[in-house]
């Protein structure tokens, strides 16, 4: 862990966290992999010439850096500030749900996923651990969403479907196991978000994209939506709410591209209005300010928003340079205490982990 930069303007110390021969990134930013208490956040390591690629637990209080697999891993399960890391491992040709304890290192077997050939998301696990909700593509690129009762093993399909590909999935933050759902055209032309339930088949579908693809969706919209440009695919619940947090791409006549919806609005709501483009966004566990980073500015600056407010404000600037690969994104998100803003640059020269220290009274002036 080093000091890097020390922003001109806001104070804040800029630390890359991480240093070695493979590029390394923070995985996501949506359901922040991180601990509960803050102190740790997992990352990733890519292969480099024969070196292999590998998953870690990083100590934020010290800089150390502890692997937990020396193998390229598969993407992570989304289940933000917790006590384990969840990963789909491959052993002796079964795919094995696994967890990780942040503090520990210990890990444990959860669940051997069913036998098949086709193609696993990463999933997610519910806040009580008790569920697991993945989607599932076909050959012919149908796909499905799997909910796993990881306690007694009930399975049960949630959402099937021939012209719509599931993936990115999030249950809730607010205990009542809620899974948001992105639902991509086959082309990506469009991309709906919906709500699941663990009890129950169908979607509940938020207004959203101008162009929904499922029939009940126009039936639950008034007439005049859909209201927003398409999604980017960067989504996150609000806290402990019903609503969610996306970007589109801009909206000229309302002045924005970020929004907030739930399955109960007839319409988005504008979160800020400003010039700024914003594509990767997260939220703070406390579900008050926002995270976004304008990728159309120098140096890709990373802003801090209110939701109460509608203002947003610079943090730093992340200096990465997008290189067509995620490992270049910066994904930013915040650890559980709000101390650390956690992100990806290629400012070194190779994809790292940053951090920068949020300084006190800064959300406040937000």
């Amino acid at each position: 862990m080093k000091l890097v930069e020390t922003d001109s303007d806001t104070g804040v110390e800029i630390y890359q966290l991480t240093d070695g021969q493979r590029p390394c990134d923070n995985i996501y930013g949506e359901q922040p992999f991180s601990s509960a208490d803050g102190s740790r956040i997992s990352v990733r390591h890519y292969a480099e010439g024969e070196l292999e690629g590998g998953l870690s637990i990083l100590n934020l209080e010290d800089g150390s850096l502890h692997p937990i697999l020396d193998t390229a891993p598969r993407f992570p399960a989304f289940h933000p500030w917790s006590r384990y890391l969840y990963n789909q491992v491959e052993e002796a040709g079964r795919i094995v749900l696994k967890r990780w304890d942040f503090q520990t290192l210990e890990s444990e077997d959860v669940f051997v996923l069913p036998e098949t050939e086709n193609k696993f998301s990463y999933g997610t696990v519910s806040q009580d651990h008790r569920y697991y909700a993945i989607s599932i593509r076909r050959p012919d690129k149908s796909s499905y969403v799997l909910r796993i009762d990881l306690s007694e093993g009930d399975q049960r399909v949630l959402a099937d479907s021939t012209s719509q590909y599931y993936k990115h999935e999030q249950f809730s933050l607010d205990g009542k196991n809620r899974i948001l759902i992105q639902a991509n055209a086959q082309d990506v032309s469009v991309v709906n978000l919906g709500v699941l339930e663990v009890d129950r088949e169908g979607f509940d579908w938020l207004p959203v994209d101008r162009e929904p693809t499922v029939p009940d969706a126009k039936d639950h919209w008034p007439e005049g939506g859909p209201y927003t440009p398409r999604c980017t695919g960067h989504e996150s619940w609000i806290g402990q709410s019903d609503r969610v947090f996306l970007s589109t791409g801009y909206d000229e006549g309302r002045q924005s591209n970020l929004w907030s919806a739930s399955s109960n609005d007839n319409a988005p709501t504008v979160v800020c209005r400003s010039s700024l483009l914003f594509s990767h966004v997260s939220v703070s566990r406390c579900g008050r300010y926002w995270i976004g980073d304008a990728v159309k500015d120098e140096h890709i600056p990373l802003y801090i928003g209110s939701f109460e407010s509608g203002k947003c404000k610079r943090l730093i600037n992340s200096r990465t340079e997008h290189d067509g690969q995620q490992w270049s994104h910066t994904h930013p998100y915040f650890t559980s205490d709000n101390r650390w803003l956690i992100f990806t640059s290629n400012r070194a020269g190779r994809p790292q982990v940053h951090g920068a220290k949020v300084p006190g009274g800064f959300l406040e002036s937000v």
